[in-house]
């Protein structure tokens, strides 16, 4: 494995830069990176950036705001906070978080710490002599064209604070109450470390648990990483989306995740169909709405229709999703 520890410091970037190795640049090894960036909120693939962020709190504050290729929930990131990116090149649609996470637990380890995966997706940390775990790391994962790409969060010294109120809904009721409720949730890691790193000490630690082969970015790398950066990853387009109108929408609670799905139907048809939330999801998941277009507004062709794209959502089947709309 190959580890590339790139000097960007926007979201933009540096969801380029991942995106860059995972469907263009093929080093012929798997991919470990280590990065960070300003004060940003990245929100998932699949969710409306409109009902997730306080466009009015991050702007005052030059906060970023950034979507990235995987799904699941809202996340915040500044300098305090370093994030990881795994990318290997393997068969299969299924997502998978346990084989990623497992090397980040196994390293964090080895520096004294007591940390365990839990729930579906993230890494807890336990204070010496307790037995409540905090949340130190949430992880999410793509799949383009026969790779995976996997990435998570390790809050090191992140302002917390700050990482609510850019993610709540203004509402100072609701931020205060988010706030308490975050920090009983949550912890960075630096505090709790047998002897005090800085950031980088701590980056460089985690780089070296994990593989002793390194790669610079070359000029024809950075200058596409740019492009990519401008025309994509920080186009408007793709970090707000359309968020059009639908005659139906059903807000689904399941065991993998919330979905959203906006349905137009006419006369028992689905005429056009949009789907959000914070569920994860394979590179099939990206057929849902134009498998629903076309198909009767019943439970047995809705169930039909989603089963083959359904197979690549984490947690979730068709009849999860039929049952929920249905009854």
């Amino acid at each position: 494995m190959i580890c590339i520890l790139p000097d960007y410091i926007t979201p933009y970037e540096n969801l380029a830069c991942e995106y860059y190795f995972a469907t263009e640049r093929n080093l012929n090894s798997d991919i470990f990176m280590l990065w960070r960036d300003e004060p940003s909120v990245i929100v998932g693939k699949y969710q409306n950036t409109l009902e997730e962020v306080d466009l009015a709190y991050t702007s005052a504050h030059g906060i970023h705001v950034a979507r990235r290729m995987s799904g699941g929930g809202t996340v915040y990131h500044d300098l305090g906070g370093w994030q990881f990116t795994f990318i290997t090149r393997d068969a299969g649609d299924a997502i998978e978080f346990e084989r990623f996470m497992q090397p980040i637990t196994d390293a964090l380890r080895s520096m004294g710490l007591d940390v365990r995966a839990t729930g579906r997706n993230d890494i807890a940390l336990y204070p010496a002599g307790s037995e409540r775990g905090y949340k130190i790391s949430g992880n999410t994962q793509y799949k383009k064209n026969g790779v995976t790409v996997h990435h998570g969060t390790l809050l090191f010294d992140t302002d917390i604070d700050k990482m609510v109120r850019a993610t709540t809904p203004k509402d100072y009721k609701i931020t205060s109450k988010a706030i308490k409720s975050v920090r009983e949730r949550v912890t960075n890691i630096r505090p709790h470390l047998p002897e005090d790193m800085t950031d980088t000490e701590f980056r460089d630690t985690l780089a070296a648990r994990m593989t002793d082969r390194t790669y610079s970015l070359t000029a024809e790398d950075c200058a596409r990483i740019r492009e990519l950066a401008e025309t994509k990853f920080a186009d408007p387009k793709w970090n707000f989306g359309a968020n059009p109108k639908f005659e139906i929408e059903h807000e689904l609670h399941l065991a993998g995740g919330t979905i959203e799905l906006g349905l137009t139907v006419k006369n028992n048809v689905i005429q056009s169909a949009g789907i959000r939330g914070d569920f994860f999801a394979g590179e099939a998941a990206e057929n849902i709405a134009a498998n629903l277009t076309g198909v009767s507004y019943t439970r047995r062709e809705m169930a039909s229709a989603l089963r083959p794209v359904c197979e690549s959502l984490y947690d979730i089947d068709a009849d999860d999703i039929v049952k929920a709309i249905f009854g």
